[in-house]
């Protein structure tokens, strides 16, 4: 009797111990589903930026065909500090930490699960890298150009007092000024294809197969 007591006992607390890491595991299962609607929210958005980045970068491309002379000094600098700007995607990585870092992915025993996060997590870094290559060019490429081939004077009374030049013509210190610019605004648009027809798809694809999997799985029944 003293055994089987023992033995009832163990099996009690051993169902006990499931149904508490059953229901740990649908609490995580919710958070990072939460945490996944984020990244989606922010994906949609960086697919509208650059959408809109496309049609800027096609038209800056689109004027400086024109010969400087020729060029409207308020539309060149308004391109020109549009094409400035950046936007990068910023992963919602509570849960995630808490997983790899707490220990908690013991709560899961699913290998398709696991796999599948991993799997998000190589093309968040995948995705990250060409957002960094694109980020260097604005940065480095086109902030070098703009400090050592145009007028900084402008520059500081469009960012300081945001006032654009009026006229027509625009002056670069080198005499291959505008072919290194239509270089550089070319390799802009490039990048940006590659981002927004490739690279933010396939991670709203990735990020969209992982939360069906989660409400299928861990969801209400």
């Amino acid at each position: 009797m003293l055994f089987l007591a023992v033995f009832c006992g163990f099996l009690a607390e051993n169902q006990r111990e499931h149904y508490i890491e059953h229901k740990r595991a649908k609490s995580l299962a919710a958070s990072l589903l939460n945490d996944l609607q984020k990244d989606t929210m922010q994906l949609n958005m960086l697919q509208a930026w650059r959408e809109k980045r496309k049609l800027l970068l096609d038209s800056f491309y689109l004027l400086l065909a024109s010969p400087p002379s020729k060029m409207d000094r308020r539309i060149f600098y308004g391109f020109l500090t549009q094409a400035s700007g950046g936007l990068t995607f910023s992963q919602s990585t509570g849960t995630i930490n808490q997983l790899k870092n707490a220990g908690y992915l013991r709560y899961f025993n699913d290998n398709k699960l696991l796999n599948d996060i991993a799997d998000y997590e190589f093309w968040i870094q995948d995705f990250k890298s060409d957002e960094a290559i694109d980020y260097k060019w604005v940065t480095e490429k086109l902030g070098d150009f703009v400090a050592f081939n145009l007028d900084n004077s402008i520059n500081e009374k469009i960012i300081v007092e945001n006032i654009y030049p009026e006229g027509i013509g625009i002056q670069f210190y080198t005499p291959d000024g505008l072919h290194n610019l239509k270089a550089i605004i070319n390799e802009l648009r490039m990048g940006n294809y590659v981002m927004l027809k490739d690279q933010v798809p396939h991670l709203k694809r990735k990020v969209e197969g992982l939360m069906k999997y989660l409400h299928d799985e861990y969801g209400p029944k």
